[in-house]
């Protein structure tokens, strides 16, 4: 008889502890648009930063009906309750946050088919245990998110933080061994997404600092502070593109490409190593097989023979292409990827020993407001 009256005591809390977060809606709410609508002003509220009480109360509502229109497994429903549970750690509830987000774990443990949202809601979990001082609860939980991303799929980006907050969780428990084991998998990541040049990997290799220091490494820690003076000065993340031999060099190298691309766009010429940095990205651009690049009459009537342009028009296009996740630009990218390209000759056109004809009569355009049209002339849509 104690342990039935034990389980249904734990199934009153159960239900007690969920019904916290329920809300009631009135049947003429109880519809996707009304859910979309509260959750599309609650992340507005989010992003603005303005009062986290009124945002979750909508979270409140898009989750609820999220979770009997299509029940507890749903995409809706996880993002709504996560979302509910970063709203509760703005408003300086995180004892809220960590039962919103034991709600989901309960629910997707140990299911397939949830096994990534899983992962991410249990990192999440970890940082707000960390951040409610509970370190050995924190480290659990990263223990758990890498036990299982070990055999899934997840994105770079969601890998990439998984292991800064499980390096991060190790680290508070003086198991600065493993942290640094994660931290340095953590920065071949943020190599790839971001470069070497980044603020992401600079700030990274800060973290890798502190943990060889709390092993006692202090020779690596000493070449990893040497590492990050020279790349915090000034064209320090370019690498020599003589690594991009192959399109898979150039898949691990997507983010150095990227910062070289914007590098070279947002410095002149004279800038240290900006000139390496745009033949970075055209040696990426060229060797890729993520992007491809037609360069025709169309666009040697725009820049001419200028290579220091061809670079940066190369640039642009790189940039464009991640930032838009596409392997063919449009003729409106290449046209935005030509007026960088005019305004980068524009900025340096002084210090060129050789100009271009072409070029100039676009920063004539530039200068009188008749680029956009200008450019639709040369490089029209198809």
């Amino acid at each position: 008889m104690r342990k039935i009256a034990f389980a249904i005591m734990a199934l009153l809390l159960s239900v007690e502890v969920h019904a916290q977060y329920d809300v009631e809606i009135a049947a003429d709410m109880m519809n996707r648009e009304y859910a979309q609508k509260a959750d599309s002003l609650g992340r507005k509220i989010l992003t603005d930063k303005g009062s986290f009480s009124t945002a979750i109360e909508l979270f409140k509502r898009s989750a609820t009906i999220h979770k009997r229109l299509d029940g507890v497994k749903s995409r809706e429903y996880c993002n709504s309750m996560a979302l509910l549970a970063k709203c509760y750690m703005r408003n300086d509830q995180l004892q809220d946050a960590i039962k919103v987000l034991t709600i989901l774990t309960d629910a997707y443990k140990g299911d397939p088919d949830m096994a990534v949202d899983y992962a991410i809601v249990v990192d999440n979990l970890s940082l707000y245990y960390a951040m409610d001082n509970n370190p050995e609860k924190a480290l659990e939980a990263s223990k758990e998110v890498l036990r299982v991303t070990d055999g899934i799929e997840v994105s770079k980006t969601d890998k990439l933080y998984i292991l800064v907050h499980a390096a991060e969780n190790y680290a508070k428990m003086k198991e600065y061994q493993e942290a640094v084991r994660l931290q340095n998998r953590a920065l071949k990541l943020s190599q790839q997404l971001y470069g070497m040049g980044s603020e992401n990997y600079i700030n990274e290799m800060k973290y890798l600092q502190q943990y060889y220091e709390g092993a006692g490494d202090n020779a690596k820690a000493k070449k990893t502070s040497e590492t990050i003076e020279k790349l915090q000065k000034p064209g320090g993340g370019v690498p020599s593109k003589d690594e991009l031999k192959t399109a898979e060099d150039c898949a691990l190298h997507r983010g150095d490409a990227y910062w070289c691309a914007e590098y070279y766009l947002t410095h002149r010429l004279s800038a240290e190593k900006a000139f390496e940095a745009g033949q970075y990205a055209m040696m990426w651009c060229m060797g890729t097989d993520e992007l491809t690049l037609e360069i025709d009459e169309r666009h040697l009537k725009c820049i001419g023979d200028s290579p220091t342009e061809m670079s940066a028009y190369f640039s642009g296009c790189l940039l464009l292409g991640q930032a838009n996740n596409v392997k063919e630009l449009t003729r409106e990218m290449e046209r935005q990827a030509m007026e960088w390209t005019v305004k980068h000759y524009y900025q340096n056109r002084d210090i060129l020993v050789k100009k271009s004809p072409e070029l100039d009569k676009l920063v004539e355009c530039l200068e009188n407001g008749t680029l956009d049209a200008k450019l639709l002339e040369l490089i029209p849509d198809e």
